[in-house]
């Protein structure tokens, strides 16, 4: 349907792709406590996050593009349903009966560790594909997206994602300033214009503050420059 080619909606999936792939590259790193951070932690935290914000903007599309039938028939029992199951997650025997009956062994630990997020961002992500099923299936036809999708700009997309993958190769290697450096340079290349005060500013700001967060704040296991620190 053409309500599917709205810019937020896509965008909205995309957070969620992105969270979505965190998850299945991080699920065998520990989570640790929120005390005492294991290297999984952040990352996980950071996969919720994703899939919340975009299944919110997934949502907020759907919801914007709905008429009042819709919104009666679909979106008034599924956010009941939502509401419920949430309630039932945050109580003692509910959430243990989640963690022994629902989930599998490999998710148990990460529901125990973070419940909340874990179903908060669980339940957002159902709610976008049970809504787009429904208004795929039974939606008003002919209903319009708010802004279309453009053709994409390749050079962008290009850029940035050499820039990540260059990251990921150097981290390790390099240390995460020269990783970040690398990144930030490459990407802005794809920009339309491209300012060198502008790329070197936004280089020191955010090396100081990944370093502030990570290495000094969250005392995280990761190398700044490699044989250096």
């Amino acid at each position: 349907m053409i309500r599917f080619l709205s810019k937020d909606l896509l965008s909205g999936l995309m957070f969620i792709g992105f969270g979505v792939i965190a998850l299945y590259f991080g699920q065998k790193l520990a989570l640790g406590t929120p005390v005492r951070m294991g290297p999984g932690f952040v990352p996980h935290m950071l996969a919720y996050i994703l899939l919340s914000l975009g299944s919110v903007i997934a949502l907020g599309t759907l919801f914007r593009t709905a008429d009042k039938k819709e919104k009666e028939r679909y979106w008034i029992p599924v956010a009941a349903l939502s509401l419920v199951v949430l309630v039932f997650s945050l109580i003692p025997w509910g959430s243990a009966f989640i963690a022994n009956n629902v989930l599998g062994p490999e998710s148990q630990q990460t529901f125990k560790t973070m419940s909340v997020p874990f179903m908060v961002a669980s339940i957002l992500v159902a709610d976008v594909v049970i809504l787009m099923l429904l208004v795929s299936l039974f939606g008003r036809p002919g209903a319009e997206a708010e802004d279309l999708v453009e053709m994409p700009k390749w050079k962008p997309i290009t850029m940035v994602t050499i820039g990540i993958i260059c990251f990921a190769l150097l981290f390790e290697r390099a240390g995460l300033i020269p990783a970040l450096v690398a990144l930030i340079l490459i990407a802005s290349l794809g920009g339309e214009e491209f300012k060198l005060t502008e790329v070197i500013g936004n280089m020191i700001v955010l090396s100081v503050l990944c370093t502030l967060v990570f290495k000094v704040g969250l005392q995280m296991n990761i190398t700044i420059v490699h044989g250096i620190w």
